[in-house]
């Protein structure tokens, strides 16, 4: 028979993780709205959450954008410690967001700063224009608040263009990011790598020929201001 004493802490602790399921919750993405959660390795007493919801444009057509409420939870309690909220953060039209990833990379930029990042996909349907997007921005925690340091790199972009499903092309970018060993304002300077492919397709009688060719590898490093890393617009947007 079960002790009364640990009935009672085991129905403690079961309220407690039911009440943190509760709050800290993975929806998946049906077009309006989508919600994420995950435990911050680095702090594993914390938990990232995020909720990003569609509001449509006044005009009435599929054109609107993503509010986004991002939160770090007491993983025990799930009490917020830390918020943000950015109405109209993500932008969906022709090219919808598809879904919001939560990174908890290494972002070490100070001995007693770490920050994590989210990855917010974009995407259309268009077999002639086929164009996907992924943006990375990375937050850091002041006190109650979270505030983004980095917002808007494009971290991987495939586009193509296409005649008659055969002839075309298709052209994709990845980038990585990596903490560099020097700083500016007091945050490590970061290292962003972008290498790429650009692949042809030729018919030749009734065979597609296709060429792949790499694009030269380049780099770059971003440089905190102290507000946040400067993004070239090169490395932005579509």
């Amino acid at each position: 028979m079960l002790n009364p004493t640990r009935l009672l802490i085991a129905l403690g602790f079961l309220a407690i993780t039911t009440q943190a399921h509760a709050a800290c919750t993975t929806k998946s993405f049906d077009g309006k709205t989508m919600s994420r959660c995950n435990v911050w390795p680095a702090f594993p007493s914390q938990a990232i959450s995020v909720k990003s919801t569609y509001v449509a444009d006044s005009g009435g057509d599929e054109a609107g954008a993503f509010d986004l409420d991002l939160a770090l939870v007491n993983a025990s309690n799930a009490k917020p410690v830390a918020t943000y909220h950015k109405p109209g953060a993500y932008n969906s039209d022709a090219v919808r967001l598809d879904d919001v990833r939560i990174d908890t990379a290494r972002y070490r930029l100070t001995p007693d700063i770490r920050a994590f990042g989210l990855r917010a996909k974009f995407a259309n349907n268009a077999k002639a224009n086929p164009y996907e997007k992924t943006d990375l921005a990375l937050y850091v925690r002041e006190g109650d608040e979270l505030r983004p340091v980095l917002e808007g790199l494009v971290v991987s972009r495939n586009h193509g263009e296409f005649t008659n499903g055969c002839e075309g092309y298709t052209r994709k970018i990845r980038r990585t990011l990596e903490v560099g060993p020097s700083s500016h304002q007091g945050f490590a300077d970061l290292i962003v790598t972008t290498s790429g492919t650009k692949t042809k397709t030729t018919r030749s009688g009734n065979q597609c020929i296709t060429t792949t060719t790499d694009l030269k590898k380049k780099q770059i490093t971003l440089t905190y201001d102290g507000q946040q890393y400067s993004v070239p617009e090169d490395l932005r947007g579509y």
